[in-house]
């Protein structure tokens, strides 16, 4: 017995049923059901792996079927590529196609592989005739900003339904998106730290999970769920179809249409999506550089007897010719960094620096949107025979030239926006930085410093130089001191 069925309708037999029916077929006819295969919730149009059709021709292959029980060819294949694995399989070990609806198919006879063919190119034509009626329908929905689909919630709404109380969620009619508050607020929060803050999305994953604020479907969060989140056009009210964007009608945006398409950008970019997706990094990982051969040093952990360490890697990666110890480095670099911050040169600079581009960016949106309208509305002219095929043609080339010289500024504008621009004052710098993340300090660090060089040691100087000393303070200074001069700033302002 081989049972399939796609999706679920009223006027369907499940796949069950199809057993159920199958059987009593097999016991009419005196024949015993060896093995019973099936693929529930699988297309026969796609050419996709469907594990139970794949073991029924494991099954003819091994000579332990006579005959295959299905409802209707259709339920066996509708696309030639399987059927031609059937057929071949079938005549190679004499095994007839039995249709309990239908009747008997010898495939080895011409008459029978010619029907089986006709019947599976049929179901394929049929397949294909619904399919693009329902793109054409996705296509329609989209543009008048309606959902396209139903599937499973999305993060940061809430679904209203007209028939809430039907036990079958897939018979549910949604009315419409409402906005989650609580999720709503995190996804605002996380887009906030990862374009203002240079927050990594590992970072969002871990405090999101830390505050009980679950994926609608995984068990936990991942950095790839947290950008695919993040970069949802539905979160900006917009319907994305096919490649293109359409303002919704059905549910509200929670973020605007620039920080979407910021973040959009943002991960777009392979040298910037490096830094926020990613795994957790100490302090100054990659921004303590080697002298020798100018690659980023990388924190080694060690065990009770020695001190942690940032070093150069041995490989291709590095030399292995530098490495100073992690905390002392990172006191000494901390200080520096806060003075810096505290300093007025450096507010002035970082006041300066703030998001000039945001309204710039505001009316290249709206002209991109212009551009949108009016191509849609002369396709819907040339449609409906107001203008003529020049006319409409002339007017599309416009308005995509219009589109694209408004889409190039946008994108040069979207990757100018300073990354920290929010420090606080000078008086509530260090209190800020006590409150804030690793990657939140590292976003800091990198506002002000292009990297930190540690020099060699200088000539005749110990690389242990307290090491017989038993005041704790003492060595520690001794230490510093010549930490001191093994680091050089390279400051951004």
């Amino acid at each position: 017995m081989y049972a399939r069925l796609s999706e679920t309708y009223d006027a369907a037999e499940s796949v069950p049923t199809q057993i159920e029916r199958g059987t009593d077929h097999a016991r009419r006819r005196g024949w015993a059901v060896t093995a019973t295969f099936k693929d529930d919730g699988f297309s026969g149009f796609k050419e996709i792996t469907r594990d139970g059709f794949g073991d029924l021709i494991a099954a003819i292959e091994a000579d332990v079927v006579d005959v295959v029980i299905v409802r209707d060819i259709d339920r066996l294949t509708r696309n030639l590529t399987d059927w031609n694995a059937f057929e071949k399989a079938c005549v190679r070990h004499g095994v007839r196609l039995s249709a309990y609806t239908g009747g008997d198919l010898d495939l080895s006879t011409a008459e029978g592989a010619y029907y089986g063919g006709m019947e599976t190119l049929r179901a394929r034509r049929e397949s294909a005739v619904k399919s693009a009626r329902v793109r054409e329908a996705q296509d329609r929905e989209a543009r008048k900003g309606r959902r396209t689909g139903g599937g499973q919630r999305w993060f940061g709404y809430t679904r209203i339904y007209a028939n809430p109380d039907e036990p079958n969620h897939k018979k549910r009619h949604i009315v419409r998106e409402v906005i989650n508050p609580v999720e709503a607020d995190a996804i605002r929060d996380a887009a906030t730290r990862v374009l203002e803050h240079g927050e990594s999305v590992g970072s969002i994953a871990r405090d999101w999970t830390a505050r009980g604020i679950k994926p609608v479907a995984a068990k936990q969060w991942w950095p790839t769920s947290i950008v695919g989140t993040l970069t949802s056009a539905r979160l900006a009210g917009l319907v994305e179809w096919q490649g293109k964007k359409y303002p919704a009608t059905q549910w509200p945006a929670i973020i605007d249409v620039d920080t979407h398409e910021r973040l959009v950008k943002l991960f777009a970019d392979p040298a910037r999506r490096k830094h926020v997706v990613r795994a957790p990094a100490h302090l100054l990982s990659g921004i303590a550089t080697c002298p020798k051969c100018g690659r980023g040093l990388h924190y080694r952990r060690y065990g009770q007897r020695r001190a942690d360490s940032y070093a150069c890697v041995v490989g291709p990666a590095g030399c292995g010719g530098t490495a100073i110890k992690a905390e002392l480095l990172e006191k000494y670099v901390t200080g520096a960094v806060l003075d810096a911050l505290e300093s007025p040169r450096v507010q002035q600079a970082l006041r300066e620096g703030e998001d000039q581009h945001a309204p710039r960016r505001a009316e290249l949106l709206e002209q991109i949107r212009d551009a949108q309208g009016r191509r849609d509305e002369a396709r819907r002219d040339y449609s409906d025979r107001v203008i003529d095929r020049a006319d409409w043609l002339d007017i599309r080339q416009r308005t995509e030239e219009d589109i694209s010289t408004a889409r190039r500024e946008y994108d040069r504008l979207a990757g100018s926006a300073t990354v920290m621009s929010d420090i606080p004052p000078s008086e509530r710098v260090r209190d800020a930085w006590e409150s804030w993340n690793t990657d939140r300090r590292r976003a800091a660090i990198r506002a002000v410093l292009h990297r930190v060089m540690i020099k060699p040691l200088p000539p005749g100087a110990a690389s242990n130089p307290a090491s017989n000393i038993k005041d704790k303070a003492i060595r520690r200074e001794r230490e510093m001191a010549v930490l001191r001069q093994r680091v050089e700033f390279d400051w951004r302002i």
